[in-house]
């Protein structure tokens, strides 16, 4: 199986530089004639090849797949983070709630075009709204009763209940051409973004030019190649010329490459293991999934791994110095509750995390390493993904599991075949929108149990903390929300953070690194949630 990744990694580098030097190179017409590298000629022409990672699976439907930040490329959302995490309009232009705070009213202006060059019309948002609603898993709209057009330049949002955080969703959805939206659309999307698709070579690249429409900033780069390669290759197509910028993780930040910068944005993206909270009774969701875990059910369990993990450790051993620690997955957010942070005395302790073992009544009598407690041994299964940093945070997480006396089981698997155990398993999981509505998907006892599997994955259902959420819900706005967002991570109490039921230990926040051509400029970009909004601000990007 290695055999035959290595020969795919290898064919798709030869296809890729083939297909780059086909395009960018220029050869030697006669003596003394000179070729031009292929950065030459895209400084030259304001083009732009970027490596992207993985190809779509679902292709570039603003709402089957494609969500994140690629859609900012081809599609125009009613609202855009601004740079400090907060909202401004897109193609909106105003809101307003009523007094029930059940309606939203949308206006939009009257000047955006779709790349076929029809208007983009309240009915299209409301199309593409109620068309997510019912066909997508990635973004959760369960909240809205019922959307529709009031004029061509309102819409009208009615929601089940008040959420203050709903302008969270009007930040989520590219809006989709009404007339156009078609089984094939996927694969030919037509957006009203900074960019028109062109072309889409399947396995290899999608080319993207510049929308002369456009009602926003106009893109400095007019050509955008988006390349399909995994870190390794798109750091080695970066190296050779063939590439201008490419994410890439700590260890391959540390090498020098001629020719190149290294761009280390602070982001807001941070891992940590999520624990089922409730004891496996043989109950199952109404999916037929199994809930709970008869070992990380137990608070101790849960209190001793957050109280002995070394968190500086994995920033420095396994991110390589990009980020720093996370004891509350919230760093960098105004909702913090900064009581709830972790002082470093209060982890990397592994003495102390072994008393919250034995006052728990877990012992070793058996003297083989691994603790128990009424017949049920210490040890349970950690599921994770591919991806950056994840083996090796849950390598360093099961080390020091190992030192307390607990067992822990690593197991790589694929999204699909997490989310059959995903309630019954602990998994480390990667979050950080930059949005309080995060803490509902995570700690609200109502989130558990929706089509959502990995909302509130481990049952956590705590009356107090979905008291404050609901609060936290109800308010006015952002500002009137927010005690009641830090009272839900701890109230002196309780709360769902280590300082109250520990339903999470939370890890590291990781940095989001690239590698890039020299005199290619990024501009300012948005604080990075997971995931990577990198394409958000894709019209300041210039070569300098």
């Amino acid at each position: 199986m290695k055999l035959k990744k290595n020969i795919a990694k290898l064919l798709s580098m030869v296809l890729l530089v083939g297909t780059l030097a086909g395009c960018s190179n220029s050869s030697n017409s006669g003596s003394g004639s000179s070729s031009k590298s292929g950065i030459e000629q895209r400084k030259e022409n304001n083009e732009l090849v970027v490596a992207v990672g993985a190809e779509p699976e679902a292709g570039f439907d603003a709402i089957t797949g494609g969500h994140g930040s690629m859609t900012k490329v081809f599609f125009s959302t009613l609202m855009k983070r601004d740079k400090e995490l907060g909202w401004e309009n897109d193609l909106a232009t105003d809101y307003k709630i009523s007094k029930d705070k059940l309606t939203w009213t949308v206006k939009i202006r009257d000047d955006a075009k779709f790349t076929d060059g029809k208007p983009v019309t309240a009915e299209d948002v409301a199309f593409t709204y109620e068309t997510t609603k019912k066909s997508s898993t990635e973004i959760d709209l369960t909240m809205i009763k019922e959307v529709k057009a009031k004029d061509d330049t309102t819409v009208e949002f009615k929601l089940e209940r008040p959420m203050s955080t709903f302008v969270e969703k009007l930040g989520a959805c590219g809006i989709v051409p009404k007339h156009a939206y078609n089984d094939s659309f996927k694969d030919k999307p037509i957006g009203s973004g900074p960019y028109k698709f062109v072309d889409w070579a399947k396995g290899q690249q999608v080319i993207a030019e510049a929308n002369e429409d456009y009602y926003g900033d106009k893109p400095s780069i007019k050509k955008l190649t988006m390349v399909f390669l995994d870190t390794d290759a798109a750091y080695a197509a970066v190296k050779s010329g063939d590439v201008d910028m490419a994410t890439i993780n700590g260890d391959l930040a540390k090498e020098k490459v001629e020719g190149t910068k290294i761009l280390d944005i602070p982001s807001i993206e941070t891992y940590g293991v999520e624990f089922p909270i409730v004891a496996n009774t043989g109950k199952k969701t109404k999916t037929g999934y199994e809930i709970g875990n008869n070992v990380t059910s137990d608070e101790a369990i849960r209190k001793s791994l957050n109280t002995a993990v070394d968190r500086q450790g994995m920033v420095d051993g396994v991110l390589n110095g990009y980020g720093s620690v996370s004891t509350t997955g919230l760093e960098k957010m105004p909702w913090l509750n900064k009581e709830t942070v972790l002082k470093e005395s209060d982890y990397n302790n592994v003495e102390e995390a072994k008393k919250i073992l034995k006052d728990g009544g877990w012992k070793d009598s058996d003297n083989d390493g691994i603790l128990e407690k009424d017949g049920t041994k210490a040890s349970f299964k950690v599921l994770y993904t591919t991806g950056n940093y994840r083996q090796a945070l849950g390598l360093e997480f099961q080390k020091i599991a190992k030192e307390l006396g607990i067992e822990i089981t690593l197991e790589e698997r694929t999204w699909d075949t997490i989310i059959k155990d995903i309630h019954k398993e602990a998994v480390l999981f990667g979050w950080g929108s930059g949005d309080p509505s995060e803490l509902y998907n995570l700690y609200y006892g109502g989130a558990a149990n929706t089509p959502v599997e990995w909302d509130n994955a481990g049952f956590y259902n705590n009356k107090t903390v979905n008291k404050y959420i609901d609060k936290a819900l109800n308010s006015e706005d952002e500002k009137e929300a927010l005690p009641y967002w830090q009272k839900a991570q701890f109230d002196g109490k309780t709360g769902a953070s280590a300082k109250g039921d520990a339903p999470y230990c939370w890890l590291v926040n990781a940095n989001h690194v690239y590698i890039v051509s020299e005199g290619f400029d990024i501009g300012n970009p948005v604080v990075q949630p997971h995931g990577g909004r990198i394409f958000d601000n894709v019209t300041e990007w210039a070569w300098k």
